[in-house]
């Protein structure tokens, strides 16, 4: 898909999604771009639109915003998530609420409101792409202490699959899962080698990796109902 002047949705765009955002703005692509906090990270990439999509009226919100000021929707780039790490005992309703929330609720409810508008308004035999955001643990290995978050990744995978399967042949639906990506602050050392040495590549992967994924799955017009694994090998160390 030509991303020149096509209107996409990025959600999540304040620190890995930054690099996306430059990487489709540099294509032409004309972004929405939805915040809960951090207006001043994702203003300069397009239109910032402060959103709560852990309730269907914040994605409603999104939606019909976007159609308001930019017309047909043509991609939707779902990268907000929720990633907390927790005790057993601190394992409870509210905790499954808020990961299944923002990662689960929001990737059918959004995915479903974005399709509805492809399929109504844009021509063409393939009306439009969809990427969700999942995680390699979800897939192989989950992480110890994120056990909601664990749950909510892997529901994102059978929400793509499932998406992918009833929305075909007109949209395309995808998912990124992430591996090792920008080593964060806190990490010692020791976790660090540990995650080095689980990893085949030795490294860890750059938010230009998951663009680079991100505009793969945007362009390709043979792909649906896939996870695409950007983790350097992780999956199979």
């Amino acid at each position: 898909m030509d991303l020149k002047g096509k209107t996409i949705i990025l959600t999540g765009a304040a620190r890995i999604g930054q690099e996306v955002a430059k990487s489709l703005q540099a294509k032409g692509a004309t972004l929405v771009l939805t915040y809960r906090q951090s207006r001043e990270k994702v203003a300069p990439f397009g239109f910032a639109l402060k959103a709560d999509l852990s309730t269907q009226e914040g994605i409603f919100k999104v939606v019909e915003t976007t159609v308001k000021e930019f017309g047909n929707v043509y991609g939707l780039v779902h990268m907000a998530s929720v990633y907390e790490k927790l005790s057993w005992e601190e394992l409870d309703a509210g905790a499954w609420d808020r990961g299944m929330n923002v990662d689960a609720k929001s990737s059918f409810l959004l995915g479903k409101a974005v399709a509805d508008q492809m399929l109504r308004y844009n021509e063409g035999l393939i009306k439009g792409k969809i990427i969700f955001f999942a995680d390699w643990s979800a897939l192989v290995r989950p992480y110890p202490g994120y056990l909601v978050y664990n749950a909510a990744k892997a529901a994102v995978v059978g929400l793509t699959k499932s998406f992918a399967k009833a929305l075909a042949p007109h949209i395309l639906v995808n998912a990124v899962a992430p591996g090792p990506i920008l080593q964060p602050a806190d990490l010692n050392e020791e976790e660090n080698q540990e995650v080095l040495a689980g990893t085949l590549l030795k490294r860890w992967g750059t938010p230009e990796d998951i663009a680079k994924g991100v505009c793969y799955l945007l362009d390709a017009d043979f792909v649906t109902g896939q996870i695409l694994t950007i983790d350097g090998g992780r999956t199979i160390a």
